[in-house]
């Protein structure tokens, strides 16, 4: 039923843009909010003001984004047990690498991502909800915007799919 809706309504690319979208969005949030807090120095004043608004902006992206991630990858994985058998051996070697690199493959890095965004997300709510927390923001800032950096090139791979390779297109269907 699941891969039914998912093939019927191409929901993978569609969920794959909302959770790159939310996630980048959250991290520069983050990133921004941390600036405008060092900047502002404990004063309040105008980037004090909009520091918090972006902390809280943040918070509510990174949870949305991590959600998406999981659907994300509930979505890809049904359309590559899908379009597994039309896929050209390039493709193939793209979406689940076999090689010493495998884990950069578009599959298996994207399993890895779901994960790391969902662990992203809890640490950015302790964050939120314990000042025990504050002393990791630099090291949440650094771990957050390199997991920012795999997702971007987690959706190049997923252009070469489809841009490239023809991977979920009627033209490479019909063969």
């Amino acid at each position: 039923m699941f891969a039914q809706l998912v093939s019927t309504y191409h929901l993978h690319p569609i969920v794959d843009h909302f959770t790159i979208a939310l996630l980048t969005f959250g991290i520069a949030a983050e990133i921004f909010s941390a600036a405008a807090i060092r900047l502002s120095r404990g004063q309040s004043g105008f980037l004090a003001v909009w520091g918090q608004k972006l902390a809280s902006a943040s918070l509510l992206l990174m949870i949305g984004g991590a959600a998406a991630s999981v659907m994300s990858y509930l979505t890809g994985d049904a359309e590559a047990d899908r379009l597994w058998d039309t896929m050209s051996p390039a493709a193939q070697q793209i979406l689940a690498s076999s090689n010493g690199a495998a884990y950069l493959s578009h599959a298996i890095l994207g399993q890895y991502l779901m994960y790391v965004f969902l662990i992203l997300a809890a640490w950015r709510v302790m964050l939120e909800l314990s000042s025990r927390f504050e002393g990791t923001r630099i090291a949440f800032l650094v771990v957050a915007t390199v997991a920012a950096g795999a997702l971007l090139y987690q959706g190049k791979t997923g252009g070469e799919l489809v841009y490239e390779h023809g991977v979920g297109t009627s033209s490479v269907a019909a063969r």
